[in-house]
């Protein structure tokens, strides 16, 4: 019996069978098949694919090379898992016929909803591991490596959802008291992502439940420090709050709540200057002095909790 075929696209491409990996060719056989296994299970266009491949200037012989990538890619997967035919031609362009859980992004998305019923059902803990192993399939950024414009924003966008789901997790271990366990993991978040609110709110609930108000209101001051320098904008509601909540001593603030959408500037208590942020459009030497700064802190915070 023939072993499945394993495609892994949460960080650089990678196919495996039977614990080998498999040799996929030319780059723009390897951004092919990238965008063939995000849209696994739905055929797509030639015009997306010619897209990711030549970005804004395609040849005129663009469809013909697409043609020859996709032949080439359908004999190197026929040869793994013996499918005659394991990437299907449509009228508007082609569909990997490669099931959801042989792919870590199907396995990712078949987990968080998993998450979601959990808790649902009132099974917190259930749902925590869940997300976590979710969360572990991620080795990186989808198609790192890969030189096409239109992977990398589909990738800042799935960037996004892995983003969303870590908050998630990150509320539900608060929930259940596991403020010590995360305050590590959260810092080292908050130093990859210092203009995520929600995760600075959470950084600070946890230092407070776990009796370190100063350290609480530390990262406030550095988040709203950077804020200041580099968009002009106070935090929002939520860190501001939750401020006050700390200086009061609280007994008990509230989890940060999910963050409604909302525009820039409009009831959210934001002071927007638009020709400071078009400044700092320019200033990435100086954004990159003050990001490392900010990330000295956060680094002096997760060596203190080891």
């Amino acid at each position: 019996m023939t072993e499945p075929v394993e495609y892994r696209i949460l960080g650089p491409l990678e196919v495996q069978q039977s614990g080998t990996f498999v040799e996929l060719g030319s780059p723009r056989q390897r951004i092919l098949l990238t965008m063939l296994l995000l849209e696994a299970g739905r055929p797509v266009p030639f015009d997306r694919l010619i897209d990711a491949i030549w970005n804004d200037s395609p040849p005129a012989s663009a469809r013909t090379q697409v043609r020859i990538c996709v032949s080439a890619l359908r004999r190197r997967l026929a040869s793994l898992d013996g499918d005659p035919d394991p990437i299907e031609t449509h009228h508007a362009g082609y569909l990997l016929r490669a099931p959801a859980e042989a792919t870590d992004f199907g396995r990712f998305r078949r987990l968080v909803r998993q998450a979601g019923e959990a808790v649902a059902d009132g099974r917190p803990e259930d749902a925590v591991r869940l997300r976590r192993t979710a969360l572990g399939l991620w080795r990186g950024p989808v198609g790192a490596g890969l030189d096409s414009e239109l992977v990398r924003t589909l990738s800042t966008k799935l960037a996004e959802e892995q983003l969303l789901v870590l908050e998630e997790r990150f509320d539900l271990e608060l929930a259940l008291g596991l403020h010590r366990d995360v305050v590590g993991e959260l810092a080292a978040a908050v130093a990859e992502n210092p203009f995520r609110e929600r995760l600075c709110a959470q950084l600070m609930l946890a230092f407070y439940r776990s009796g370190r108000q100063a350290d609480a209101l530390r990262v406030f001051q550095a988040t709203r420090h950077l804020f200041d320098r580099e968009l002009g904008i106070e935090p929002g509601a939520e860190l501001r709050a939750l401020q006050q909540a700390v200086l009061c001593g609280d007994d008990g603030p509230r989890r940060p709540a999910r963050p409604e959408p909302q525009l820039v500037g409009v009831g959210a208590g934001y002071r927007l200057d638009l020709d400071r942020l078009r400044r700092v459009e320019h200033e990435n030497a100086r954004l990159r002095s003050d990001l490392a700064a900010f990330r000295q802190v956060v680094t002096s915070w997760r060596e203190t909790d080891g």
